[in-house]
């Protein structure tokens, strides 16, 4: 089967699935996934490098080089040379934001099943009219960024909402 790769934002969902499927046959991969209160404690930019860290350290051997898409890129063993619109203009780079935007999916898809209020599934956590709509129907769970402005406006749910929010997640991931 022939897939397209490029910039996953270029793609279709079903292009990036297809795309998704022939790399992790085909290439060595690593993911990090940094949880919405790390990202709060640390800020965005520096749960990003611990994500790319988590990413390398997860690969089988250690790379001659890592390529990243942007500007700024994680202080390791391991040389990184960060690329402006990288996936753009790198076949490896496009690569890792198609593995990237099909996991980030697919979790967001996970988290709607277990609170489908939110509708993840729809909006995927980008900051849609949906989105807002949804935050400004149930308030923010405990999958929410609190340091994210919109939501930082409704302040930290109640310890109980959120050890509900947290035995569901732990529930369903047992399942």
């Amino acid at each position: 089967m022939a897939v397209r790769i490029d910039d996953s934002k270029r793609l279709t969902p079903l292009q990036r699935a297809r795309a998704f499927d022939a790399i992790v046959a085909s290439a060595d991969i690593g993911i990090g996934i940094i949880c919405s209160e790390d990202i709060d404690r640390w800020n965005i930019l520096r749960a990003t490098l611990l994500a790319m860290e988590q990413a390398i350290q997860q690969l089988p051997f250690l790379p001659d080089l890592v390529l990243i898409d942007g500007t700024c890129a994680p202080q390791n063993a391991t040389p990184c040379w960060p690329i402006i619109r990288g996936d753009q203009r790198s076949y490896a780079i496009s690569c890792a934001s198609i593995v990237a935007k099909v996991t980030r999916d697919r979790l967001m898809s996970f988290y709607h099943a277990i609170t489908p209020e939110y509708g993840f599934d729809q909006h995927k956590g980008y900051g849609t009219a949906h989105h807002a709509a949804r935050l400004a129907q149930h308030g923010p769970s405990a999958l929410h960024r609190f340091s994210f402005a919109p939501v930082a406006a409704w302040g930290k749910p109640g310890l109980a909402s959120m050890t509900a929010d947290r035995d569901a997640l732990v529930s369903a991931a047992a399942d």
